[in-house]
């Protein structure tokens, strides 16, 4: 009984999303003015038990200084603070486990980036990994559903937008993701869908749900010695996104779980890296 209830509120969800995403994509709201209001006051890990803050700030300090976030770390809000670093330090933990060395100039993709709250930490990686001077970066954010409306009346275009702001050579393009043979050294994979009653969760139609077509995407549109760094949450995705890079024939290089010391959140956060072999 369950799993038929399961499948007629999935049928009643795409039956929705099918009149709901047409209607954004050809409205395509945006509205200007959002911006980042910051409000960083006090020590934002004082709600970390008291043995876990000494780490949690050492580790913050050596991130801001490493990767120049000084100006970032002003002018933010405390959640946005400690998520972005939270992203910092697990991509560096991604391309550490990852036999890759980046160009001067790197291009790159992030998948999926939804309104995009972590691209300060996503360029400050690229920029700064492993290197005393800055890279210049091509950093390109491809979102299927950009025209999303928030609560605040804007949309994650905006919000992306907002959160962009003060960043070179980074773009936020409001389409999905498509094969483009060998353009990037690497690609991101935030949190892709894997289960289909996910993807229609967050409001897209059946038909889109294509995660193996997606991951081959991808995967072809890598550089030889290029790099594919995928995020997922809890060990039921991770499982089944590692079961798909598989089927495809991808090697992983790295697999691991992120400590959870910058930021914690229900699900525990898995990375899957793999190299295109030169």
């Amino acid at each position: 009984m369950t799993r038929l209830l399961n499948s007629l509120l999935n049928l009643l969800r795409d039956a929705r999303n099918r009149l709901d995403y047409p209607l954004r994509q050809l409205v395509r709201w945006q509205r200007a003015g959002f911006r980042i209001a910051p409000r960083l006051r006090g020590d934002p890990f004082a709600a970390l038990p008291a043995e876990d803050r000494p780490s949690a700030m050492a580790l913050a300090d050596r991130l801001i200084r490493t990767y120049h976030l000084e100006d970032f770390a002003a002018q933010t809000t405390p959640i946005n603070y400690r998520e972005n670093l939270f992203y910092l330090h697990l991509l560096e933990s991604a391309l550490e486990a990852t036999p890759i060395s980046l160009p001067e100039t790197v291009r790159a993709a992030d998948v999926g980036p939804s309104h995009w709250f972590y691209v300060q930490a996503l360029a400050a990686v690229l920029r700064w990994w492993q290197t005393p001077r800055p890279r210049q970066i091509d950093l390109q954010g491809y979102e299927i559903d950009a025209y999303r409306v928030y609560a605040d009346l804007h949309s994650r275009y905006d919000h992306a937008l907002g959160h962009i702001r003060g960043l070179t050579g980074v773009t936020y393009i409001p389409r999905g993701f498509s094969t483009q043979p060998a353009a990037f050294h690497l690609i991101f994979m935030l949190f892709p869908f894997v289960f289909p009653e996910d993807h229609l969760k967050w409001g897209l139609p059946a038909n889109l749900f294509q995660p193996r077509a997606l991951l081959r995407a991808a995967w072809q549109s890598l550089q030889p010695g290029g790099a594919l760094i995928i995020v997922n949450q809890g060990k039921a995705e991770h499982h089944a996104q590692r079961a798909l890079l598989e089927a495809e024939g991808i090697p992983i290089r790295a697999a691991f779980r992120h400590d959870p010391l910058l930021f914690r959140y229900s699900l525990d956060r898995f990375v899957l890296t793999a190299c295109r072999h030169a």
